[in-house]
């Protein structure tokens, strides 16, 4: 396992922080979490003690803490972190770490989140067996474990296609790995280059590259098993906040996963 000072996603992230939130700036994160927790809601638990794994900058988790949820949160990167930590505010506790080696001394959480496709980060079964594992150990008894992972569908459409997309301030530019897709549980890469319009007029660029991993749902449950989980829903996510049953991975980009501890 790499550790939490060399893994590709800390260094990805850690270039992106500063400007993560104007890079995802259309992504309807009070929209999206309005129905994920629909959802949690359809299958029931015990308490509002919510952990969001992988948080980024906050934006998933801010929709649920004015929700009602009591907020723990962590991400690999610190600059991910500090902004968490200015946008949820002094009643969340947010630290850095890594999702594969929770902190031993955490409580346990009734809800524990991983969104955006984070789970896509973790590059081998290994670490995927030992996120899983981690989620384990710090979820409550009647607890529900959320986390969503893209779909073949999306690494042959939207993380396969080069794009440019621009703000005032800022210029992204997607490079595509060349990787040939079609494969499941195949390895996935992209550059993404950032311009960022300084105060002196001056044009800054920054570059972060993105490992990602396809994970077939016959790999996901066998993690989920080897680490006393199980699967009890599993939700396609269509572009936006469209979400239909059952999964299908050549309309679905998104693949939206509910596990429990085994009974």
């Amino acid at each position: 396992m790499q550790t939490l000072s060399n893994t590709p996603a800390l260094a990805a992230y850690e270039a992106l922080a500063p400007t993560y939130d104007v890079f995802t700036a259309e992504h309807d994160h009070d929209r999206w979490l309005r129905r994920l927790d629909g959802i949690v809601e359809e299958h029931g638990i015990g308490g509002y003690r919510l952990l969001d794994v992988g948080c980024g900058t906050g934006k998933s988790a801010r929709p649920m803490l004015l929700r009602g949820y009591a907020v723990t949160a962590c991400d690999i990167s610190p600059g991910m972190v500090a902004i968490a930590r200015e946008r949820l505010g002094p009643t969340a506790d947010v630290f850095v770490a890594d999702m594969r080696d929770l902190p031993g001394d955490l409580d346990t959480f009734d809800l524990v989140t991983c969104l955006d496709d984070a789970v896509n980060y973790l590059t081998t079964r290994d670490d995927l067996l030992a996120a899983f594992e981690s989620v384990e150990r710090v979820l409550a008894p009647d607890g529900l474990y959320l986390f969503d992972v893209n779909t073949m569908l999306a690494y042959e459409t939207s993380f396969a296609s080069d794009f440019v997309a621009e703000s005032p301030d800022a210029v992204f530019c997607w490079r595509a790995g060349q990787e040939a897709a079609g494969e499941p549980d195949s390895a996935y890469s992209a550059m993404l280059d950032t311009f960022v319009l300084e105060a002196d007029g001056r044009w800054s660029r920054t570059t972060s590259r993105h490992e990602q991993r396809h994970f077939s749902d016959e790999t996901i449950r066998a993690c989920l098993a080897e680490a006393g989980l199980q699967c009890v829903d599993m939700i396609g996510q269509a572009p936006g906040v469209q979400l239909s049953r059952p999964v299908d991975e050549t309309v679905h980009h998104k693949c939206v996963y509910l596990a429990r501890h085994e009974a």
